[in-house]
């Protein structure tokens, strides 16, 4: 250490002593970025020093302004009344320059910081898009590659977060990992992979697509349950139908056979009498003694008088007479 740092160390070290404060406590930023830090004093900083991991990288002066400054460390004035602040910026972070950062002000303590200095690898979703029949088990794999520290993995399905269970392996001091997803083919799906370590406000991510095609068994189920709907209703219909005619036929025939037994009970209520009605005597008829025969009911005679033969009987012969009732 030379004499001219060993004398601001003994001036900071003898000054009068001032309240400082250092932010952030904690700084995670990803490798090639810039670490910002802050220091700020209630007294005038006479003399600030900044180091990183016990390296003296940049000397601040009231009088003097920045010393040493290069591309990689530098400081930029902040400082208002009654607020004496610096700003301390690491440009294009390393691995290496990950610990501690400390500032130091003369009259002051000693404030340190950590700094974590992270790898952002790549995101992958093995297979890409995907097309499923409903219902099928479909399997999603992704790999997060070079990535400082291990990463936080997570699935999302139509924007609704699922966990899945994380594996890792070690190249050099970065991690590659793996994340593997089973989903039930539903619908039309964006699946995203999120990937996440603290340097980043957002997650990396990547996403595919899942599309559903309709089952065919499906369809032909359906088919099958609207045919034997409909059956089934023509089949009723046909059976209503079938009863509403035996009934209305048989009451028909009820009613037909109703009216002939009507007719018969009248009929039979009305012969009695007419063995009494429409009687007449057979005036062919002869009773007096002259000779005939009868022969089916039909009388022969050998009486033969003109004057006194009923009507139709001829006197030149034996004539033919029948019994006869008119009703």
């Amino acid at each position: 250490m030379d004499v001219f740092t060993l004398g601001l160390f003994f001036l900071i070290t003898k000054g009068v002593s001032a309240e400082v404060q250092l932010q952030p406590l904690n700084a995670a930023v990803l490798s090639g970025s810039k670490a910002r830090f802050n220091c700020s004093s209630t007294q005038p900083t006479s003399v600030m020093t900044w180091t990183v991991n016990g390296l003296l990288v940049l000397t601040i002066i009231e009088t003097s302004g920045v010393l040493n400054s290069t591309d990689r460390f530098y400081a930029t004035n902040f400082t208002t009344p009654g607020n004496y602040k610096w700003e301390f910026i690491i440009s294009n972070v390393q691995i290496g320059d990950a610990g501690e950062v400390t500032c130091q002000v003369l009259g002051g303590e000693l404030q340190m910081s950590t700094l974590s200095v992270q790898e952002r690898g790549s995101v992958e979703i093995v297979g890409g898009n995907q097309t499923k029949t409903e219902g099928a088990q479909t399997e999603f794999r992704c790999r997060a590659v070079g990535w400082f520290p291990e990463p936080n993995m997570s699935w999302s399905v139509n924007g609704v977060e699922n966990s899945c269970n994380r594996s890792s392996e070690t190249q050099g001091s970065l991690f590659n990992s793996s994340c593997t997803l089973t989903v039930s083919a539903v619908k039309n799906s964006s699946v995203q992979c999120l990937v996440m370590v603290p340097a980043l406000s957002t997650p990396e991510s990547n996403t595919v697509f899942l599309t559903v095609e309709k089952s065919a068994k499906r369809d032909q189920t359906v088919l099958i349950a609207v045919t034997v709907a409909f059956s089934a209703a023509a089949l009723l219909f046909l059976i209503i139908y079938g009863i509403f005619f035996f009934c209305k036929r048989r009451k028909k025939k009820s009613s037909y056979q109703e009216e002939v037994r009507r007719a018969q009970v009248q009929s039979q209520n009305r012969t009695p009498g007419t063995q009494d009605v429409g009687v007449r005597d057979n005036q062919g008829y002869i009773t007096d003694g002259h000779d005939g025969h009868t022969n089916g009911g039909v009388w022969y005679t050998n009486y033969s008088n003109k004057n006194q033969m009923p009507d139709g009987f001829s006197e030149d012969g034996p004539k033919k007479h029948r019994h006869m009732t008119i009703v």
